[in-house]
């Protein structure tokens, strides 16, 4: 008989919830479990159901060769699912410290933002040493990968920008191999590289339609205002001012407000403009017209490579992975996954979570490519994703990425 058991998981010792019981020792282990229905499947059955007299005690198998033979194939079977619980439960606990962390560099955003006027100084030390705290994190562990956050809440959508232009940059600067005061004015300038956003109305910001043409050239002033912003506030170094200036400037001289081109664009802003316009791509203020990861990177390598510095575009869409964070793939045994950080040694072969309706989504299992070899077969648009798989997969909301705690500090 096919059957399903109606409870978590990780309270049975069967490799899944939904399963054609083989053997009497399967029979057995079901029984041991109390549950006073089953649930089973008859167009996945081979039988019908006995009915049992009231009252009459559970059969009890007599043991064999065969079932002794199935008891050990089943207790490695057990054995090989604890492990995966045990690896399980570590990946969720470095998944929660991670969130815990992007939550907490929020609320520093928040604080250097609505400080930056007013404090000046104060706001720009706040955001020097958390610019620096993640510079010497990432200088120090050689293995830091990106890490896909799961975190909700339209208010804070700027700041959310913000933190993964922040992220994605240093991730970039340091495979350039910048050094330690290079990182730290990216840092700075990738973090308040919308500075001049104060200057717009947020009617404008938060539009989801095509702006008019006075809009269009209203926006488009932010960088400009952002560099008097900049000079106002009186500590910023001068690279971090070029990146607020320079962030929308393009290769081919297309970009804003200055038209520059080429080695007139600083090295620092040419990074933070391949990183925004990723971002923005994915993270459209229009949701139904947002990229998925893998769409950006392939609409960016053939659709604006003339706008982008070469070598730094393809650095990034190398050290991004085929299947960046973010991405939902399906695998060749048919699941569908979203991609929730990558392998920095095996980019294409990153670590998934797996939507299973059978299991509790708080208990998803989050598997890894490199030790568990399945294929990636296909990239899925989320717009052509059902929205139950993507509230399973919390992928409802923004895309938001920072980086995976260094193993050295767990």
């Amino acid at each position: 008989m096919f059957i399903q058991l109606d409870m978590s998981w990780i309270r049975h010792e069967f490799l899944s919830n939904d399963f054609k019981i083989k053997d009497e020792q399967q029979l057995a282990e079901v029984l041991r479990l109390g549950l006073k229905t089953i649930n089973y499947d008859p167009s996945r059955s081979d039988i019908e159901p006995e009915p049992l007299p009231l009252n009459t005690p559970a059969p009890q198998p007599k043991p064999s060769i065969e079932a002794l033979q199935a008891q050990q194939r089943q207790e490695q079977q057990l054995e090989q699912k604890r492990a995966r619980i045990l690896k399980l439960k570590e990946r969720r606990m470095d998944l929660g410290r991670c969130e815990k962390a992007y939550t907490n560099a929020v609320g520093s955003v928040r604080n250097v933002m609505s400080n930056l006027m007013s404090q000046p100084a104060v706001a720009v030390e706040a955001a020097q040493e958390m610019v620096g705290s993640m510079v010497d994190r990432l200088m120090a562990d050689e293995d830091a990968t990106l890490q896909l956050v799961s975190i909700k809440g339209k208010d804070e959508s700027s700041y959310f920008h913000s933190i993964n232009v922040f992220i994605l940059s240093l991730m970039l600067g340091k495979h350039l191999g910048l050094d330690d005061e290079q990182m730290r004015h990216l840092g700075i300038g990738a973090l308040l590289h919308d500075l001049g956003y104060g200057e717009i109305p947020s009617k404008i910001l938060r539009s989801t339609q095509p702006l008019s043409k006075p809009e269009l050239q209203l926006y488009q002033m932010h960088p400009r205002y952002g560099v008097k912003m900049a000079h106002r506030i009186g500590t910023l170094p001068a690279a971090a001012i070029d990146i607020i200036g320079q962030h929308h400037e393009m290769n081919d001289g297309s970009g804003y407000p200055q038209k520059l081109k080429g080695p007139q664009i600083s090295q620092l802003a040419q990074i933070v403009a391949i990183v925004n316009s990723y971002d923005n791509l994915c993270n459209s203020m229009n949701s139904a017209k947002s990229f998925s990861p893998f769409e950006a990177m392939s609409y960016m390598y053939a659709k604006q490579k003339g706008r982008f510095d070469q070598k730094t575009l393809s650095l990034f869409i190398t050290h991004m992975g085929v299947y960046p964070p973010g991405t939902v793939i399906k695998l060749e045994d048919g699941r569908i996954a979203t991609v929730i950080s990558t392998n920095a040694k095996a980019l294409l072969r990153p670590n998934v979570m797996i939507y299973d309706p059978g299991v509790p989504a708080t208990e998803a299992a989050i598997i890894n490519l490199v030790e568990e070899p399945l294929k990636i077969t296909e990239s899925i648009r989320r717009s052509a994703v059902p929205s139950e798989v993507l509230e399973y997969l919390n992928l409802g909301g923004n895309l938001n990425y920072f980086i995976d705690p260094a193993k050295k500090q767990r």
